[in-house]
């Protein structure tokens, strides 16, 4: 088997901010974030919810 063909060829008109997107880690971060920021919501929109229950009923 050639080894030319099996390996996967990086064009030359790849950004080098393209490569640093194709990075696992940095995929992992990025979902991080979002997970993050979905939590940090999720927690302000109970902590309303929960705040106006108590106004409610009190």
């Amino acid at each position: 088997m050639n080894n030319e063909t099996n390996n996967p060829r990086i064009k030359e008109d790849v950004e080098p901010k393209d490569l640093i997107k194709m990075q696992t880690e940095v995929g992992l971060i990025e979902s991080m974030l979002q997970l993050t920021a979905i939590v940090i919501i999720a927690i302000i929109l109970l902590g309303g919810f929960f705040m106006f229950l108590s106004k409610v009923t009190g």
